[in-house]
């Protein structure tokens, strides 16, 4: 039932994104900016004279901040803040906000627990992504751990009201909100007539359209022990977004030993498996989002068997021993890839 929960989950993203996309080429210049949001750096590319594509850049950055009140526990007026300011007590939320909970704790069931958004006061503790990193002591991962279950989520869905049923919650959507919002810019997109654009929201991609000329985007799918720029592979794609979960994107390390940012709500420490890295592709940047943090937790060999359970979705892994793992899709050429580093041996 929660398979079959998630699956057409999955429909209705890809069909959301796909319904109104035409593929017609268009002809035109890049033209790009960006902006500091979402506590990374936003870039968007659009294939559109100067002139309009000015106008089109204030509304999708417009689109990324009020998401951006609603959803960072970052902002202390967000609807996210209020509630884990409230644990304890419901309070009232937008419709965005109780579908990307939605979407977060069909994860949640998917995983068995794997994937969880009340994982705020572990990375509180942590601090992985802050100033301050730090190895905590196990009696503080306890505590923390205790106030850590995404069964305490609860939503009423009749009047949108959000409930953390145990004082000390904190809800964090880091692991799901900049591909929800990416979603949300694809729909504008598709009312405009730009039939080519690119979009990165901190490393969560979306490649809207083709390019200019017609021809696919070339990705590359970066090498988890490299410099930003080096790549295992290259991939080609159109109406799909790409999103990689890796132990290279926020980490410190102590005495040779790496933290990276992935946290396991279960045991409280960063996943320690043979991942070094999972991207997913897919046409709905909320399910590539959330499958690429949820397959890196279930481990390589739960985590392909989920996503080759899912149709129009494909997968590549990285393992700390250098071999990359291909979901079927793209091994039979569904998506073309191109092994460009051969010090990684191919499956």
């Amino acid at each position: 039932m929660k398979r079959t929960c998630l699956f057409f989950l999955l429909i209705f993203l890809m069909f959301f994104q796909t319904s109104c996309i035409s593929s017609s080429p268009y002809r035109n210049d890049p033209v790009k900016e960006s902006r500091f949001m979402l506590n990374t750096v936003i870039e968007i590319t659009l294939y559109e004279k100067e002139k309009d594509a000015r106008a089109v850049f204030d509304d999708l950055f417009d689109e990324i901040k009020k998401y951006e009140n609603k959803f960072s526990r970052h902002v202390p007026e967000s609807e996210i803040s209020e509630a884990n300011n409230n644990a304890g007590k419901p309070v009232t939320v937008s419709d965005e906000t109780v579908e990307i909970i939605r979407s977060s704790l069909l994860f949640s069931d998917i995983s068995e627990g794997l994937f969880d958004i009340s994982i705020g006061p572990l990375i509180d503790l942590w601090d992985i992504n802050g100033n301050n990193p730090r190895l905590p002591s196990e009696n503080e991962i306890e505590n923390a751990l205790e106030k850590v279950d995404y069964n305490n989520i609860k939503i009423n869905y009749e009047n949108n009201t959000l409930f953390l049923s145990k004082e000390g919650m904190s809800l964090d959507l880091g692991a799901i909100a900049k591909g929800y919002i990416t979603d949300r810019l694809v729909e504008y997109l598709s009312r405009t007539n730009i039939r080519s654009a690119m979009l990165n929201l901190g490393g969560n991609l979306y490649l809207h359209g083709s390019k200019p000329d017609g021809s696919l985007w070339q990705i590359g799918i970066r090498d988890p022990y490299g410099s930003k720029g080096n790549y295992i592979g290259i991939i080609q794609v159109k109406n799909m977004s790409v999103v990689t979960s890796g132990i290279y994107e926020r980490y410190f390390e102590i005495e040779n030993k790496r933290y990276h940012h992935i946290l396991n709500p279960r045991t409280g420490y960063p996943e320690d498996n043979n991942l070094a890295s999972v991207s997913i592709i897919c046409p709905s940047s909320t399910m590539a989002d959330g499958l690429s943090t949820t397959a890196f937790l279930l481990g390589p060999d739960k985590g392909m068997e989920l996503v080759e359970s899912l149709e129009n979705t494909e997968a590549i892994f990285i393992t700390k021993d250098k071999k990359v793992i291909l979901s079927s899709g793209i091994k039979n050429g569904n998506i073309p890839f191109n092994a460009t580093d051969k010090t990684f041996e191919v499956e």
